[in-house]
């Protein structure tokens, strides 16, 4: 099955955040609860539900604020990109799954909500080096090619 090619954006803002947020909202969900807990397959699957969500929406806007913003070093801009849209979601996701877990806001919630974001920014952070340049060959995949229109003579 191929895809029209004018949805690859929307392909790819969905598989980096489906493939994004399962891995972070698993580590996050594994830290956050203390371990494999009885029930870590359904806080996991809650926790990327919300995750995916929220990252859907930050894929969609902001890759774009954020690359003109990197634009302006010359030097790194893949790094100063990364840096920023890694500790921008990071920042978000990390406090939401946080308060999630925690069930709301708990005495001492700054200190899981920070823990937490540390180990989500380091995953995200690498995560954000590889991942778009393996989604995006899949999506290329997955794209229809645009009909010959070349005339034979």
């Amino acid at each position: 099955m191929r895809i029209h090619a004018k949805y690859r954006q929307l392909l790819f803002i969905s598989s980096m955040s489906i493939t994004l947020t399962f891995i972070m909202s698993g580590i996050m969900t594994y830290v956050l609860e203390g371990g494999l807990i009885p029930h870590f397959m359904s806080a996991w699957m809650k926790d990327w539900g919300i995750a995916f969500v929220i990252a859907f929406g930050l894929n969609f806007f902001l890759p774009v604020r954020i690359r003109r913003f990197a634009n302006r070093f010359k030097k790194g801009q893949l790094v100063v990109y990364v840096l920023t849209i890694s500790f921008i979601m990071t920042f978000i996701l990390s406090f939401v799954l946080t308060a999630v877990a925690m069930r709301g806001f708990i005495p001492g919630f700054a200190g899981y909500w920070m823990g937490a974001w540390r180990v989500a920014f380091s995953i995200v952070f690498v995560l954000n080096f590889f991942l778009p340049q393996w989604v995006g060959r899949i999506v290329g995949t997955l794209i229809m090619k645009p009909a010959n229109t070349s005339v034979i003579t």
